[in-house]
């Protein structure tokens, strides 16, 4: 190769590396840094709300319970059946409440018939006029008794005075001995009847005494009598409060349900003997059912009653039930989230429009509590918002191919989407969901997504 020939070729080798030095730069120049989603920002109804698992609960339900001490007969009923108000739901054995009302029955009969025994009055009655005639007839001897005793005593007067007159007429020779003799013997005998006398009569007042006692005897027994009858109403009225309790006892042996429902659990099946207050059913009523969600506390103070709330999951069934907030409870309480973080929560119960017809108590559901909307409203996914090192809310744009980070007004948000009130217009191009590695001034490649 001569020297001509050589210096073509270098020419022509260092024009091929400069050709393909100069198109690596071209390329370098027009490649983009990266290749985004774009979408336009679009105007809608925006409602926000608050997503939340949740449990189905009754406000209230009605517990039945052994009212009363017995032995308990098999309980038929099943979980899910239906049951009416007063209708029975079981039953207890009425043997031996049945023969306790019998036995206070009779007892208040013996009673009754003792009191009508003791209203009978008249063999009392007629002793005591026997018994108050002997009185007076008594009274009227004694008074006998102490005229012949005064009598008695006047006659043994005399013949002391006639004793004493012949006594004296005998020393004066005026009466014979044979006088003196009868004279004595007269005052022996007036003095001897004139004790007698006294001694009757003292026994007359001894047995006077004795049948003053016997009309009392009578009326304390009367009167004895008519306490015993008062003594026997109050046993009857006792008798009579013992018999309501046992009647009442033997109603409840057929125990009813109060409210209509559902069974919600059955407690007891055999037959065994319990005490009262043991819990036998749990029943409610399924229509009042109530849906309670448990939401953080800052989100909470958002909600009030009224606000409209969807009811979804697979409790539920494909479509979403409708209903709205009953009641948001005044009360906080910590909870630890599935990630180990503690929260501050709140239940929030809800009403449900219907209710589906398999859902029950302690069912598992999802709830979206809809606490404000926004009409007209111009939103971007929630993906395309991030926060600055500041707080502020940014969002990427894509202006004239190059990536642009523009600081924008967030208002009302849903799961989904986020309302702009300043920062991007409707036409803006924004990054749907930007990575860490997109920053100003790139140049990218976009491709447009729905919004």
């Amino acid at each position: 190769m001569n020297k001509r020939t050589r210096r073509v070729v270098r020419c022509t080798v260092l024009g091929v590396v400069v050709a393909v030095v100069v198109a690596a730069a071209i390329w370098r120049s027009v490649r983009p840094d990266a290749t985004l989603t774009v979408i336009r920002p679009r105007t809608e109804t925006l409602r926000a709300c608050v997503s939340e698992q949740a449990v189905t609960e009754l406000p209230h339900d009605q517990l039945i319970s052994m009212p009363i001490a017995g032995w308990l007969e098999p309980i038929t009923l099943r979980e899910g059946d239906r049951v009416e108000a007063n209708e029975v739901v079981a039953r207890l054995d009425t043997s031996d409440l049945a023969d306790r009302v019998k036995q206070i029955v009779q007892q208040i009969a013996a009673l009754s018939t003792r009191i009508d025994k003791s209203k009978d009055n008249r063999l009392e009655e007629g002793m005591l006029v026997e018994v108050n005639a002997s009185v007076k007839a008594v009274d009227e001897t004694v008074k006998a008794g102490e005229r012949k005793v005064e009598a008695a005593k006047a006659v043994a007067d005399y013949a002391r005075y006639e004793l004493g007159r012949f006594q004296k007429a005998i020393k004066t020779g005026t009466a014979t001995e044979l006088e003196l003799r009868k004279a004595e013997m007269a005052h022996r005998k007036a003095s001897a009847e004139h004790r007698s006398d006294v001694f009757e009569l003292a026994a007359i007042k001894t047995i006077a005494a004795v049948s003053h006692i016997w009309p009392k005897f009578v009326k304390d027994y009367m009167d004895l009598k008519s306490y015993d009858r008062t003594r026997y109403r109050q046993q009857i009225d006792e008798a009579e409060a013992a018999l309501a309790i046992a009647q009442r006892n033997l109603a409840r042996a057929r125990i009813r349900t109060p409210v209509a429902g559902t069974v919600l659990e059955r407690l007891q099946t055999r037959r065994q003997f319990l005490p009262a207050g043991t819990p036998l059913l749990t029943i409610g009523r399924l229509d009042d059912l109530e849906v309670i969600a448990e939401v953080l506390t800052e989100r909470a103070t958002r909600i009030r009653r009224g606000d409209p709330v969807e009811i979804h999951g697979k409790a539920v069934g494909g479509e979403p039930v409708g209903g709205e907030v009953l009641r948001v409870y005044p009360a906080g309480f910590k909870k630890i989230s599935s990630l180990g973080v503690e929260q501050q929560r709140v239940k929030v119960a809800v009403k449900l429009a219907r209710r589906p017809p398999r859902l029950g108590v302690g069912f598992r559901v999802h709830v979206r509590i809809y606490y404000d909307q926004a009409p007209d409203a111009l939103t971007v996914p929630r993906t395309a918002l991030f926060r600055s090192a500041g707080g502020d809310w940014q969002v990427i744009v894509v202006e004239g191919g190059r990536t642009a980070v523009r600081t924008v007004r967030v208002g009302l948000t849903s799961d989904e989407r986020a309302q702009i009130l300043s920062g991007v217009a409707a036409g803006d191009l924004v990054a749907a969901s930007p990575s860490r590695e997109i920053a100003a001034g790139m140049k990218v490649q976009f491709v447009e997504a729905a919004p």
